[in-house]
């Protein structure tokens, strides 16, 4: 029964995006449409938005609902940590590191182990959700250090699906808050982005 609601969750989620609206976040110049956020160490060169290990984090201008978000990212350094976050509020924690307050990371950590492998979402003064996490499948699909990766990340209504060079690798129910920011965070990490694109619904 949990299976086929995955697979039907999936399936929704696919014929959603066929006529989702495509804009891109990332122009490869400058951070048009982006405010960084607690002094972070974010800039773009050679079309490339970098990320250089300071906290902090980059948060979209324009808040956002529903969406399909897809990057490619690679990690520099061995181990180098960053996180995404969606449906994030604009405030920032007055905390270490001055990350947003209320909302959820999808961690971007260069780790397959630990209590927050590459993937795994991570609430922010958020309600309680539910989690389900494919090792195996990301495992299976992780490229490592200096390699890019590709992350696919779909938001419908409290359902969210997290995937990684098209291999699914998470899977969240009762998302309850309904909409908010796109941010990449710093968090003392090296690391590349490229192919920024949302498509709403």
């Amino acid at each position: 029964m949990k299976h086929t609601l995955l697979l039907l969750t999936a399936l929704a989620f696919f014929l959603s995006d066929l006529s989702a609206q495509k804009t891109s976040l990332f122009n490869g110049n400058d951070l048009s449409g982006w405010s960084i956020e607690s002094d972070g160490q974010f800039s773009v060169r050679q079309g490339l938005l970098h990320v250089n290990r300071g906290t902090g984090w980059l948060r979209s201008i324009k808040e956002f609902g529903d969406f399909t978000l897809t990057m490619k990212f690679r990690f520099m350094d061995a181990g180098s940590n960053s996180g995404i976050f969606i449906r994030t509020g604009a405030e920032s924690s007055t905390e270490e590191g001055g990350w947003p307050s209320e909302g959820y990371q999808v961690q971007c950590r260069d780790t397959l182990d630990g209590e927050y492998p590459l993937g795994h979402l991570i609430p922010y003064g958020a309600p309680p959700f539910q989690e389900q996490f494919f090792d195996e499948a990301l495992r299976n699909a992780y490229k490592p250090t200096g390699k890019w990766n590709t992350f696919k990340i779909v938001l419908r209504g409290e359902d969210l699906e997290v995937r990684l060079n098209g291999k699914q690798i998470a899977a969240a129910q009762n998302i309850k808050k309904p909409s908010g920011h796109i941010g990449i965070q710093g968090e003392h990490g090296l690391l590349e982005f490229k192919k920024i694109v949302v498509r709403e619904w």
